[in-house]
């Protein structure tokens, strides 16, 4: 709640026109979310593209105003500007619609904010009282506020919008070229498999794990692993996923699997004008050229041995620890994949708490 008080008192000050229902606008979007507005995917697509055409894209605006409570106020006017396409903001605001969870109580407790305001105390009660005899429902900004202010935005999850340099980037490149490659790569346990699930439902586009090109048993020799990022079969890779892909030609390849350790059954993959690559050593020197976006994922190293240690055991961890991080980090000293990536997202927040796990 203190969080929630000092949001809105920056919000107050930094509107001076403000109304008292536009500051409890400003709370139910915190407590109740975009859930009221039960759009369907098309319905919602339509309600962008109207406001879109009269909005000014700015690239300098501030895009995201928190509102608490995990979500923001994703301002139109920054996403016109960077590139967002329309239907990509309609995507966000309708996975944001459907997986946060509205909670009445926390509106009702968070309204005595309001008395925090310099506004009449009198004004407050009989504002209020009115408000929870309606039922406290949506309410529209003032007409004050909006001539003032000319407010344009969806309410998203603030996980969710810190993705606008990387889905403005995709957008960007999809509307001007035939086809668009992705690559994600970082450290271990920062984020990137989860991302690239996301960004495959979001786009309906083909994903590719470097996880499916560990290198067999037979073929792990001190030589071999002596050599930044020699610890994934680069050449199989290429040859199965890379080449084709790039060529518009279907993809066919075998994922490698651990237990046993042996090839899977054959995947089938038809030409996509967008694709994404997600794993350590996508963006090995030999590979990088091919992909048109290259981005980033890092997140402390406590953040990153929590997560592995919840994933994967204390055994599991000590494993990491002593064999697979080594070869991550000389393959990060060697070459320098974040100076190259377009967009670095840091992924601090934990995955089962975040936007990767409720945007799957």
């Amino acid at each position: 709640m203190n969080s929630l008080a000092s949001l809105l008192d920056q919000h107050v000050r930094s509107h001076p026109e403000l109304e008292l229902q536009d500051a409890i606008k400003f709370l139910y979007q915190s407590c109740m979310g975009p859930s009221h507005l039960a759009l369907d995917p098309q319905a919602a697509q339509d309600w962008v593209e109207a406001e879109w055409a009269d909005v000014a894209g700015d690239a300098d605006v501030p895009p995201i105003e928190p509102l608490g409570g995990g979500l923001c106020r994703l301002s139109l006017a920054a996403c016109k500007g960077q590139g967002l396409e329309p239907s990509t903001l309609a995507a966000l605001f309708l996975e944001t619609a459907q997986t946060v969870t509205p909670n009445r109580q926390e509106l009702e407790n968070s309204l005595k904010l309001l008395y925090n305001l310099p506004f009449p105390r009198d004004e407050i009660d009989q504002t209020l009282e009115a408000y929870r005899a309606a039922g406290m429902p949506s309410v529209h900004h003032s007409a004050r506020y909006r001539k003032a202010y000319a407010p344009a935005y969806r309410v998203v999850e603030q996980d969710l919008a810190r993705l606008l340099p990387l889905l403005s980037a995709i957008d960007r490149h999809l509307r001007n070229h035939p086809q668009t490659l992705v690559a994600l790569d970082g450290p271990c346990a920062t984020g990137k498999t989860t991302l690239g699930g996301f960004l495959s439902r979001l786009y309906h586009c083909p994903l590719f794990h470097m996880d499916d090109f560990y290198l067999p048993p037979e073929r792990k020799t001190a030589q071999r692993l002596a050599q930044p990022g020699g610890n994934v079969d680069a050449e199989r890779f290429f040859m199965e996923v890379l080449s084709p892909l790039s060529q518009g030609k279907v993809v066919r390849y075998r994922p490698y699997r651990c237990h046993p350790s042996t090839l899977g059954d054959e995947v089938v993959v038809s030409p996509a004008s967008l694709a994404v690559v997600e794993g350590v050593y996508a963006l090995r020197p030999d590979l990088r050229s091919y992909y048109h976006i290259k981005c980033f994922l890092e997140a402390p190293w406590s953040t990153r041995r929590t997560r592995l240690l919840n994933r994967n055991g204390a055994e599991g961890l000590d494993r990491f620890e002593k064999l697979w991080i080594p070869l991550e980090d000389a393959y990060f000293r060697a070459f320098p994949i974040r100076q190259e990536c377009d967009v670095v997202l840091n992924n601090q927040n934990h995955p089962l708490n975040g936007w990767f796990e409720q945007a799957l």
